[in-house]
């Protein structure tokens, strides 16, 4: 093996050791795990795309709508930085006065102060994610240098999403499993993820991947055409029957696990996000209407039937309080619109929520501790600013938007050959939208292991849809 082949793997076991493992240790949530995981990647990663890619062959040639993300990093990473106090009075009243109103009790002289409530601690969030995006760009490169990558990929989210959901059912049977070596507080599944809705959110994003697997184990390589001589369509069908005897229980087996474990987290906004995603799957999945109708049906007769075995009157009792939840997080949302009004223009800076809820949610209840705002649009507009939160917000909406047109011209642009990789770029784009959709009423945002597979998906989805997805890049 020559120097250029072993630079060309260690990239990529490195990526594939981050996949395979961030989610493991409580969804890599403690500072020092996660750091540890920047660390690796904007080290290793990071230097390997310096250095050893070519540069006229570099990801981002033709990638002019990664600029907005990069400006926003720039803006936030600005929101950390200590500025002079006559500044900040103008960019942020509210801010300043905090502060004033610190220098006036305690005495002190603060003269440059930061945007940002949590000061140079916001940086951290600000280093994630650009190690999200060298994270993002290495993926594209390795999956375009070798199509396996790809596949790879695809089949470790699906083990990691059966493994998770496995230990998730196991502990909503034996509750004192517990999560790792923690004591859980209550009954329900969460995997190694401390807390049930980003355990639910982070497997709604790989479901639809072992979905993928039983819909390509089905359709083999080739779409049947109604023109064809009965004959020919028959051998066709036998053969799919054949590939299918092999593989496609295992997937099959592998959505309802994940599927089951979805319900058992009891995350109202898990399931509800869960039946999006499927209803999505459903418009982009190449299958013919009967037999989308026999996999539902399918699918309803394992799922009820195993919930009425594990308990699904627990599942109906939480649902059945739903309307008092909804209440309390409109409270929430209702209370946190005045820190919103006071930093409009630049925002708080992240993580600074948990700092000033106190302060502006006191009036909600003295016994809970509000960190987070149970939306993330809603946080994001708060940290960020409503500028700032607008432009971001209006860049997703286009990006989801044109993979979405690529993603359905690509299918009907292949409509006598069922391409394996649109099928799963499909899963992706569906997983990423119920990641979206589910942002809305929790925080599953916050928990690094989701970011980085919510990055993992954006990277297959866009190789899925990429014209040059067939081509090969050599290093």
């Amino acid at each position: 093996m020559n120097i250029s082949t072993k630079l060309s793997k260690a990239p990529l076991y490195l990526a594939i050791f981050i996949l395979a493992t961030v989610p493991l240790l409580f969804g890599a949530v403690h500072p020092i795990v996660y750091g540890s995981y920047v660390v690796l990647v904007l080290v290793g990663l990071g230097s390997w795309l310096c250095f050893f890619v070519p540069w006229q062959q570099s990801i981002l040639t033709g990638k002019a709508w990664l600029l907005p993300l990069v400006l926003i990093l720039f803006y936030t990473a600005f929101q950390s930085i200590p500025l002079p106090l006559s500044w900040v009075e103008i960019l942020s009243p509210a801010r300043a006065y905090r502060v004033q109103m610190v220098n006036s009790l305690a005495e002190t002289q603060q003269n440059f102060i930061s945007l940002s409530d949590h000061g140079l601690l916001g940086l951290t969030r600000v280093i994630l994610l650009f190690a999200l995006l060298v994270y993002y760009l290495s993926l594209k490169i390795l999956m375009q240098s070798d199509n396996k990558v790809f596949h790879i990929i695809f089949l470790i989210i699906i083990f990691l999403g059966v493994l998770e959901a496995l230990y998730g059912l196991f502990q909503f049977l034996n509750p004192r499993i517990g999560i790792l070596w923690l004591p859980t507080r209550s009954r329900a599944a969460s995997g190694t993820i401390i807390y049930k809705n980003q355990f639910a959110s982070f497997l709604n994003m790989c479901w639809p991947f072992a979905l993928a697997g039983v819909t390509i184990c089905l359709t083999g390589n080739t779409r049947s055409s109604g023109k064809r001589h009965r004959r020919q369509k028959l051998r066709e069908r036998l053969k799919r029957m054949d590939v299918m005897a092999k593989r496609a229980p295992l997937f099959f087996l592998a959505t309802i696990i994940m599927l089951l474990a979805v319900l058992f987290s009891l995350s109202r906004g898990g399931i509800i996000s869960m039946f999006l995603v499927m209803l999505l799957l459903n418009m982009f999945l190449p299958i013919a209407r009967k037999p989308k109708f026999i996999f539902l049906g399918l699918f309803l007769f394992f799922i009820l039937g195993y919930s009425s075995l594990l308990g699904l009157d627990t599942l109906l009792t939480r649902f059945n309080n739903i309307g008092s939840s909804g209440s309390g997080r409109w409270g929430v949302y209702v209370a946190s619109l005045p820190m919103l009004r006071d930093h409009f223009l630049t925002g708080i800076g992240f993580g600074s929520y948990s700092l000033l809820s106190p302060v502006y949610l006191k009036g909600i209840t003295n016994l809970h501790h509000f960190d987070k705002a149970h939306n993330e649009y809603l946080q994001l507009a708060i940290e960020l600013g409503v500028p700032m939160a607008l432009f971001f917000f209006s860049w997703l909406f286009w990006v989801m938007i044109m993979a979405w047109k690529k993603l359905l011209n690509r299918i009907r642009m292949s409509e006598q050959h069922v391409d394996s990789t649109l099928v799963i770029g499909s899963a992706a784009f569906c997983g990423l939208m119920g990641f979206l959709i589910h942002g809305a009423i929790d925080f599953g945002w916050h928990l690094p292991a989701n970011l980085f597979f919510a990055t993992t998906l954006a990277a297959v989805l866009s190789h899925s849809v990429s014209e040059t997805s067939e081509k090969k890049i050599k290093h």
